[in-house]
């Protein structure tokens, strides 16, 4: 494609190219290129379509399943719309409508987060009605207001909800307990194990001694997990925690004085 002479296939090809470094950058896609064959019939290692990341150009069958299954959907839509739409100056921005199924899938969190915003403004005039199991996906739905609506199986049938909360501006952990996933809790189930158990020892008439070790060392570990959202958060915690030791500790020493 990207050595044919014809003008309107050159200009595809760079259409197609822009989409694709556009999607990909938040996988440090910085270039690309289609190598063919130097001989008829005779295959070069280096033919086929390149990448170029950070550890340099990598081919497209070598990349990651997430990577192969967004260029090959892609670039297949792409085709299509340059074969409906022959005579427009930029067939990807012509209407169309595509169904994807699981549009989440084998993708990066960060890349699950932005992919939804990249295809809205390089496909401007399509309508994506894709499914998700990623509370990633329905957060940034939100971002550009899309429409989001849940699946509910009932016996042998599937319901279409929309009548559900709207999410958009919630933290992962908020959506992820919604009605939409439908989680009771965001913690691990050994935490939550962890959590049970400290809640039901205290309610004991009588403690052994191990109990009582048992009651000291889950506090510990679960007043050590972290609370914050980011670094900054988590390391203002730490501070907290240790002045507040600090202060536990003088109150003792004047208590015993």
């Amino acid at each position: 494609m990207a050595k044919d002479k014809d003008p309107l296939t050159i200009q595809n090809f760079h259409l197609i190219k822009a989409a694709l470094l556009k999607v990909m950058e938040e996988g440090e896609v910085t270039d690309l290129e289609v190598v063919a064959p130097s001989l008829p019939g005779r295959g070069s290692p280096r033919q086929g379509v390149r990448f170029k990341t950070p550890y340099g150009w990598v081919r497209l069958r070598d990349m990651s399943l997430g990577y192969q299954t967004l260029v090959v959907w892609l670039t297949d839509f792409a085709d299509k719309l340059f074969v409906r739409y022959p005579d427009s100056k930029n067939p990807l921005e012509e209407p169309a409508i595509v169904l994807l199924d699981e549009i989440d899938l084998h993708l990066h969190p960060s890349w699950q987060r932005k992919l939804l915003k990249s295809l809205s403004e390089i496909f401007k005039n399509t309508q994506f009605i894709a499914t998700a199991h990623s509370p990633l996906v329905v957060q940034a739905a939100g971002d550009i207001n899309a429409n989001v609506v849940l699946l509910r199986r009932e016996g042998d049938q599937t319901v279409v909800v929309t009548d559900i909360e709207d999410v958009r501006g919630w933290r992962l952990d908020q959506i992820i307990t919604s009605e939409l996933f439908g989680l009771e809790t965001a913690r691990s189930p050994a935490t939550e194990r962890k959590l049970a158990r400290r809640a039901a020892l205290p309610t004991k008439t009588r403690r052994t001694a191990a109990e009582k070790q048992e009651l000291t060392d889950l506090t510990k570990e679960l007043d050590a997990e972290p609370v914050g959202e980011t670094p900054s958060e988590r390391e203002v915690n730490d501070v907290l925690q240790e002045l507040r030791q600090r202060l536990l500790s003088k109150d003792a020493s004047n208590s015993a004085a």
